[in-house]
C-alpha cells in the first residue's frame, strides 16, 4: 500500500494528484486557507486522509487536530506539525508518540526533507510542497508498505523529478532499521 505525505503547501500544490497512485493521504500542516484544504480534500477523493493543523492554518483553527495518531495500513503513525526536529523533540510530543506506540512520526513545519530511524521509529518529514524550503527544493514523500512489514519512503523534488532520499526498513523485534 502506497500513503503519499505532503506538508506546508501555504496554498499551494504544484503536484497533480490525479497522476500519482497512492491509497491513503497525510498532510503534516501548514495547509493554506479553508477553500485550498476543499481543494485538496476533492483531489483525494474518496481515499483514506490524515491532516493535522499548522502554524500557519489560522482559518482552519478548530476544524483540524494539532496531532494524529491513526494506524495506516498496519502501521501506526504520529502526525504532527512542529516535532521539533527527532534529537529535541517537544515533551508533549513525545508523550503523543509514546502512547501512540508510534512507529512513524511524520511532521512537517520545517521545510527540509528527511527520513532518519532513531530508535526503532521512522522519523518522516516530506519538506515542503507549496514553497521552495531551506534546501532549495519543493518536496513530497511516498511511503510503500507490504506484507512483510517492510516500508519503503523516498522524497522527491517536485520541480526536478529528481529522488532525494531512498531508504528501506525492516521491523526487527518490535523495532524498525534501516536496511
Amino acid at each position: 500500500m502506497k500513503i503519499l505525505i505532503v506538508s506546508d503547501t501555504h496554498g499551494e500544490i504544484p503536484l497533480d494528484m490525479k497522476n500519482i497512485s497512492f491509497d491513503a493521504v497525510i498532510h503534516a500542516g501548514d495547509i493554506g486557507d479553508a477553500a485550498f484544504f476543499g481543494a485538496f480534500e476533492a483531489a483525494v477523493g474518496g481515499k483514506n486522509r490524515y491532516a493535522v493543523f499548522g502554524n500557519t492554518d489560522f482559518v482552519l483553527s478548530g476544524y483540524l487536530p494539532e496531532s494524529v495518531s491513526a494506524e495506516i495500513f498496519g502501521l501506526k503513525f504520529f502526525i504532527v506539525h512542529n516535532l521539533t526536529a527527532p534529537h529535541r523533540i517537544l515533551p508533549e510530543n513525545e508523550s503523543a508518540m509514546n502512547k501512540a506506540h508510534a512507529e512513524a512520526v511524520v511532521f512537517g513545519h520545517t521545510h527540509t526533507p528527511l527520513v532518519e530511524e532513531r530508535d526503532g521509529r521512522i522519523f518522516i518529514n516530506p519538506g515542503s510542497l507549496g514553497k521552495v524550503g531551506l534546501t532549495g527544493h519543493r518536496s513530497f514523500a511516498t511511503a510503500e508498505t507490504d506484507e512483510s512489514g517492510k516500508i519503503e519512503v523516498k522524497i522527491f523534488d517536485i520541480d526536478s523529478k529528481e529522488l532525494l532520499v531512498s531508504k528501506r526498513f525492516n521491523k526487527i523485534n518490535g523495532l524498525f532499521k534501516e536496511i
